[in-house]
């Protein structure tokens, strides 16, 4: 499948995430005239590195009007370059059995509850077995009323995810989203007594400039205005289940608030003391958190696809433990057993007003097994 990505007037159809993409083509315009063809494909491909395109010219998977290209070569206006894409890594038949639940669908939009383990749209490693890629192959057939994202959670989050199917009624709630018009609640388990019943925290968040992972946040004076809304759920031994209510979205915003007043979540590898809960931390007194220098043993001199390999494959070791534990069934941890692998975050509650008929929709997702379960043991000790 060839998706055009020439520049024309008005809005390109959406394109079909459950069709395997094979090549992409890029017209050349005037202003364009003359560019190198290495400068020019990397201008219409601002996600790959230099290196990157450096490597697709030296594999031969640029043709220029259908002929190979040299890197070097000038274009001339209305050329087609041609970019000829890797077979994926990942099995295509996979999207087919991506689980989901769905919480509400209508004619216009739909919000579905997705467990952990599994990245909301494609990037990185994942190109076809997302939620979003399983999502179309659901609504295949139905031109340009496939389901686009309103708001994303992370891969380990599970819950609530909102979606609209056409343009417009996506744009509107999304923009009911920045007007604050949308409310979400999230439960989390966290580490320690939270001794406030209800608080508001309020602290400015920002880029995590003393890590190397770009995305990682950090209370920052200067950066964003950032509200979390936090509850006691359920008070535990060690531990708190608290429901928070975002009153800005910025990225992690739960996580690094929580972490801000001493009660980072549980099993957070980013910002958290654990990466997982076992049975043995119920014992008094428990043994020091376990915790995992990279939970995907990477390597120096791991290539690209060696980390996107080491990726997907410790995320299918984690899903089926997670599904293991969902079924009640042990998972081993030497002597010991995992009760919660993953950080405790789960989207809960969403109430909105519907787009097009103006009708209040308040939607819940039950916490999952897994969480549910390490709350019940905590609860009982």
């Amino acid at each position: 499948m060839t998706r055009s990505r020439s520049h024309r007037k008005g809005k390109d159809p959406i394109a079909d995430l459950s069709a395997v993409e094979t090549e992409r083509e890029y017209r050349v315009e005037l202003p364009q005239e003359g560019m190198r063809a290495d400068k020019f494909l990397k201008l219409r491909t601002p996600w790959m590195s230099r290196t990157k395109v450096q490597e697709t010219f030296d594999q031969g998977r640029v043709l220029r009007n259908d002929v190979p290209c040299p890197a070097g070569r000038k274009l001339a206006n209305g050329d087609m370059l041609k970019l000829v894409l890797p077979k994926p890594h990942e099995d295509i038949s996979e999207m087919a059995r991506i689980p989901y639940e769905i919480v509400f669908e209508d004619d216009v939009m739909l919000v579905v509850s997705k467990p952990p383990h599994l990245i909301v749209h494609p990037t990185g490693g994942y190109r076809y077995t997302t939620l979003l890629n399983a999502l179309h192959l659901k609504h295949r057939g139905e031109g340009d009323n496939a389901p686009r994202l309103v708001n994303r959670i992370d891969k380990e989050t599970s819950g609530l995810v909102l979606l609209g199917k056409t343009g417009e009624v996506t744009g509107a709630l999304g923009q009911a989203l920045a007007d604050k018009d949308v409310v979400k609640d999230y439960l989390a388990l966290v580490e320690g007594s939270v001794k406030l019943d209800h608080q508001m925290i309020d602290l400015p968040l920002g880029q995590n400039t003393q890590s190397e992972i770009s995305m990682l946040r950090c209370v920052d004076p200067d950066g964003d205005q950032a509200r979390t809304e936090v509850w006691v759920v359920q008070r535990l031994r060690g531990f708190t289940l608290v429901r928070c209510r975002l009153h800005t979205g910025r990225t992690h915003q739960i996580r690094v608030h929580m972490l801000a007043i001493g009660h980072p979540l549980v099993c957070d590898h980013h910002y958290g003391i654990r990466d997982e809960l076992r049975q043995s931390d119920l014992n008094e007194p428990p043994p020091p958190p376990a915790k995992i220098e990279s939970p995907y043993g990477f390597k120096d001199g791991d290539t690209e696809v060696d980390v996107n390999d080491r990726i997907r494959a410790m995320d299918t070791i984690k899903r089926h433990e997670y599904e293991a534990i969902c079924r009640g069934e042990p998972v081993a941890r030497g002597d010991d057993l995992l009760l919660l692998g993953r950080c405790a975050l789960h989207s809960h509650y969403l109430k909105l007003k519907h787009p097009v008929t103006g009708a209040e929709i308040e939607l819940t997702a039950p916490l999952p097994q897994d969480i549910a379960g390490a709350v019940k043991r905590l609860a009982a000790r």
